[in-house]
This record gives C-alpha cells, sequence and structure tokens, in this order.
C-alpha cells in the first residue's frame, strides 16, 4: 500500500499538534499547581492574619475590661475616702460639741486644776510663764492661780492672756525664755485622737467591705 502526499501531511500533523497539546496540558497543569499554591498560600496568610487580629481584638477588650474594673474600683475608693473623711468630720464636731458642754459643766473646774498643776511641774524651772485660755475662762483660770500661790514653795512669775483661736477649754502654757510651749486645751485632746477615730472608722468599713 502506498503512502500518499496527504497521508503523510496528515500524519506530520497529528504529531505536531500532538505535542502541542501535550506541551498545552502540561503548562495547563504547571499553571493549576502554581495558581493552586498560590491559593493555599494566600488563604494561609489570610488565616494567619485573622488569627492575629483576633488575638489583637481579644487583647485589646481584655485591657479595656481592666482598665473599667480598675477605674470603677478607683472611684469606688475615692468615693469611700470622701464618705470615711465626712464621718470623721461629723464624729470630730460632735466631740466639739461634747468638749464645749463640758467647760459649762461643774467637773470643768477639776480639770483646769490638774492641767495648772501639770504645767507648773513641768515648767519647774521657769521663773515666768504666760497662760492662755478662752475668754470666758480668766477669771477662772486667775482664781485658780492665786490659790496655788498662796501654798506653793515657789512663787513663779505669770500673766494671763486670751488665746489668739478657739481652744474651746483648757491651757495653753508658755516659756518664752526657755522656748516651751504646753498645749494643754480640749481641741488639742480632740486631735490627737484624730488618727484614732479615722483608724476605727477605716476598721469598721473594711468589716462591712469583707461580708
Amino acid at each position: 500500500m502506498s503512502v500518499t502526499i496527504e497521508d503523510k501531511i496528515e500524519l506530520f500533523s497529528k504529531v505536531i499538534f500532538g505535542n502541542i497539546e501535550a506541551q498545552s496540558s502540561q503548562k495547563r497543569q504547571s499553571l493549576t499547581e502554581t495558581h493552586k499554591k498560590e491559593l493555599e498560600a494566600l488563604a494561609e496568610e489570610a488565616e494567619k492574619r485573622k488569627k492575629e487580629l483576633m488575638e489583637a481584638a481579644v487583647a485589646k477588650a481584655g485591657r479595656e475590661k481592666t482598665k473599667l474594673i480598675a477605674q470603677a474600683n478607683n472611684q469606688q475608693q475615692h468615693t469611700l475616702i470622701d464618705l470615711k473623711q465626712q464621718i470623721i468630720q461629723k464624729i470630730m464636731g460632735r466631740l466639739q460639741e461634747l468638749a464645749g458642754a463640758f467647760t459649762e459643766h461643774q467637773d470643768y473646774k477639776d480639770y483646769m486644776k490638774k492641767n495648772i498643776e501639770s504645767i507648773m511641774v513641768t515648767l519647774e524651772k521657769s521663773e515666768h510663764i504666760t497662760f492662755y485660755c478662752m475668754e470666758k475662762d480668766l477669771e477662772l483660770l486667775g482664781q485658780l492661780l492665786e490659790e496655788r500661790q498662796i501654798h506653793a514653795d515657789k512663787l513663779v512669775g505669770h500673766d494671763i492672756k486670751k488665746a489668739s483661736h478657739n481652744i474651746i477649754g483648757g491651757i495653753i502654757a508658755e516659756d518664752t525664755e526657755n522656748l516651751l510651749q504646753l498645749d494643754l486645751t480640749l481641741k488639742a485632746l480632740i486631735e490627737e485622737h484624730k488618727d484614732t477615730v479615722g483608724a476605727a472608722i477605716t476598721r469598721k468599713f473594711n468589716e462591712v467591705s469583707s461580708l
């Protein structure tokens, strides 16, 4: 059987087109695999980014929550401090009222006598003492000092002046020569107990907070 020109051309065409088809198929497969890898890489990157964003969002939310809790606690603390100060001031005011009432009581005279004795013992080496008291106590203090001088072994020079501020009651004694001062006033006595009052209130606040 003879092979015609047409047969040879047909055979040649099949070989050529077959090679082209094969090469095209390989390129398509290569491109598909490359594209697939790129898509997978993009998907991985997207997943990674999503995870990072979620973690960042959770962390931020945690920080915001901590901040809000801290702010709330801080506000509560300030409120408690303000309330405690109000209670302290109220109690201190009440103590001053009671101290003022005490100065009108008959026992106040004995209290003043004891203060004078305490001053004379503490300032026993002083040659001159200046006494300060409330205006309403000037006469009482003068009387008590005169009574003591009558029976004293040592006469001490003194003068009596009105206190420059509200001491409620009691006496301030000064030895200006030796730069000594004794504050035996009711106001000073109350102020000395301010920390005790504050500590007691704080303790009560803590007991209530722990319930």
